[in-house]
């Protein structure tokens, strides 16, 4: 009797672990099929992509910089070439033009995040070492980030806002605002037109 009894809890111990085997394949695949899919929807190429190839080309640029509020802008020229890279999920910017009467470049990323649901941006150039990031949203053909800028004068932060508009297929205007207080400064406006 004991026997039978003893062979009986083995069988039960047994087919215990097969199923809990079982249970831990199905659970284990159905974890990775999860993860498979949250991967697939974070490199997804969207509408929110597409929407930069609408940037892609070579660009005349005219930059009116003001340093201060009230201060007389100062107008420069330069230009950009942008290429989408990546399979689409980014835009590359590279300009070139003067500041201060010294040749300027800086180099631009655009991408969607589709985890974020955000533009970001991401901005480098050779009048300083800071990287410079801001994210936001598009509203129709205007995507309006904000960001937390390096401030060289105070060793802090200053709060930007960019805002670019597509205005045609051969124009877009961005525009830079420094956020001060409750209010905010516009210091520096970049019109683009496609070079023919």
């Amino acid at each position: 009797m004991k026997n039978k009894i003893y062979i009986g809890l083995v069988m039960l111990a047994v087919l215990t672990l097969a199923f809990t085997n079982i249970s831990y394949a199905d659970q284990a695949e159905q974890d990775q099929q999860k993860m498979m899919e949250a991967y697939m929807k974070m490199m997804a190429v969207t509408e929110n992509h597409l929407y930069l190839k609408d940037f892609v080309g070579e660009w005349d640029v005219q930059t009116t910089a003001w340093m201060q509020p009230g201060m007389d802008p100062a107008i420069t020229h330069g230009s950009g070439k942008a290429e989408l890279i990546m399979g689409g999920r980014y835009l590359k910017l590279n300009f070139t033009g003067t500041m201060m009467g010294q040749p300027f470049e800086g180099l631009q990323i655009i991408g969607y995040d589709n985890l974020k649901e955000k533009y970001i941006s991401f901005w480098i150039d050779n009048s300083g070492t800071a990287f410079y990031l801001t994210e936001g949203v598009r509203d129709k053909n205007v995507v309006t980030e904000m960001g937390e800028w390096p401030d060289p004068v105070t060793g802090g932060t200053q709060k930007v806002k960019m805002v670019t508009t597509l205005v045609s297929d051969d124009e877009y205007v961005l525009e830079m605002f420094m956020i001060i207080g409750a209010g905010e400064f516009k210091s520096l406006e970049n019109r683009a037109t496609r070079k023919k």
